[in-house]
């Protein structure tokens, strides 16, 4: 099964949940109507019985009768006014899988005592729905939980009231009006043993770097194609007899372009890869496991005050910075939180788009579902180029001189052949021993605390 097709389950279960929870906020009219309709006749029929046989009893079941219609018509017409519903979630920044809590806050008039009532709150991935027993108290206070939330942006859709005699022969209900919504950012996923280079270069890191010169060398670089002019040193190139550039701030902090894939396509999960349909809910979706990586390298970034770029989906909408300085923007944090897997662009064309802001000495960081052979060959030129690539995947994928060799019926029939080919020519071995660094990304686990693992390479293949 794709992750597409994956991705349109999930939505229509989804859907299904919210027209579910629509369904209990839809006026109560059609029930009043048959409420009315079910004592009418009761009543009818025992005003009947007593025309025609008399006796006590007959007459106390009716008089009850008309206390029940009269205690329901009271309830309907004089039930709570002026609701009042206040709600606020905790924590303030839930990040995927934790449980989010409501308090709310309830207040309302009637001069009538409220034997019980029910409050619904429909938000976008369920429901909730509380019992209180309101009696003559005109106000109260109570706490739940919304468990394991996915990444996203969560809204309040509807909010119902509903209230009734003891025996439930008559109900009342309103929906009060409010708006009530919280985000759910991505779990960052951090590196497991060694951080990249471009992430550790804090600022202690810095300031042991320039102890090590002395003096003005310690800004000084030997110049690069595609520096500025106004960044030459004329005087240090005098000197040592070759041009000689300025080393700009951010360079030194050692900038990182973080290009997140955002197809579909590079979600698909391959046919080797699938698992069996009980085990299909305990890891999460690929793509999550993505932004989680992407997440966890900009909070590096944060923490080490490194410039990094954040790119997914084009210019200029998909594009977030973070200068180094303070905390991740709203509109990183933004991103990652709302983007879905419905990008067009091809993960070779996001990075052919990404590199037009590309400066010399910057780290690329690329993270993906799997790989495919066009966008490791626009890697590899970037490799070559002296680009430092940083590759973070979940599946990897032969390389087409293996998969020509994996068609071999004699591969084939030898598993422990065929498991040779496939580890020494693969996409990501390629990519290896032209210079990238490979990190796996493994499933998450139930605490939500994930690593990537850093995979080397058995082998010198070459990229076919």
């Amino acid at each position: 099964m794709s992750y597409s097709s994956l991705i349109e389950q999930t939505q229509n279960e989804q859907q299904q949940g919210q027209l579910s929870a629509a369904g209990r906020l839809l006026p109560h009219s059609r029930s009043m109507v048959l409420q009315w309709l079910r004592m009418l006749a009761i009543a009818a029929v025992l005003a009947a019985l007593y025309a025609w046989r008399g006796g006590a009893s007959l007459l106390f079941l009716l008089t009850a009768s008309g206390l029940l219609m009269l205690g329901g018509f009271l309830l309907q017409a004089c039930g709570p006014r002026s609701v009042k519903i206040v709600r606020s979630m905790s924590p303030a920044r839930p990040a995927a899988g934790d449980d989010v809590n409501v308090e709310v806050q309830v207040s309302f008039s009637t001069w009538l005592p409220i034997p019980w009532m029910i409050i619904t709150d429909c938000w976008s991935g369920g429901w909730h729905q509380e019992l209180l027993f309101p009696g003559f108290r005109r106000s109260f206070h109570y706490v739940y939980k919304l468990h394991e939330m996915p990444r996203g942006i969560h809204q309040l859709h509807g909010c119902r009231m509903s209230w009734g005699d003891l025996p439930g022969l008559f109900t009342g209900g309103c929906c009060p009006e409010g708006k009530a919504g919280f985000k759910v950012l991505p779990r960052p996923l951090y590196i497991g043993g060694n951080l990249p280079e471009s992430i550790l270069m804090s600022g202690d890191a810095l300031s042991l770097k320039r102890g090590r010169n002395s003096g003005e060398a310690a800004d000084i670089r030997d110049y690069a194609p595609g520096d500025p002019l106004s960044r030459i040193h004329w005087k240090n190139s005098a000197r040592k007899g070759s041009l000689q550039s300025r080393v700009p701030e951010r360079e030194e902090g050692r900038m990182t372009c973080i290009v997140l894939a955002n197809s579909p396509e590079n979600y698909e999960i391959p046919y080797s890869a699938l698992t069996p349909r009980s085990q299909r809910g305990t890891a999460a979706p690929a793509f999550e496991q993505a932004v989680s990586t992407a997440m966890g390298l900009m909070l590096s970034a944060e923490r080490s005050g490194a410039y990094v770029q954040l790119f997914s989906g084009g210019w200029p909408e998909g594009l977030a910075r973070h200068e180094g300085l303070g905390k991740l923007p709203g509109r990183v944090q933004d991103m990652l939180t709302e983007i879905t897997p419905s990008g067009s662009r091809s993960l070779s064309r996001l990075l052919e788009d990404a590199s037009k802001g590309w400066i010399p000495g910057m780290t690329v960081a690329v993270v993906t579902g799997r790989l495919d052979e066009e966008a490791a060959r626009t890697l590899a030129r970037f490799l070559v180029q002296g680009v430092r690539v940083e590759l973070y995947y979940v599946w990897d994928q032969p390389a087409p001189a293996a998969a020509d060799k994996l068609r071999n019926p004699a591969v084939l029939n030898n598993p422990a052949v065929e498991y040779k080919h496939h580890a020494a020519g693969t996409i990501g071995s390629s990519l290896a021993r032209l210079g990238a660094k490979m990190y796996c990304l493994h499933p998450v686990p139930p605490d939500g605390h994930k690593e990537a693992e850093l995979h080397e390479f058995p082998g010198r293949p070459t990229l076919g």
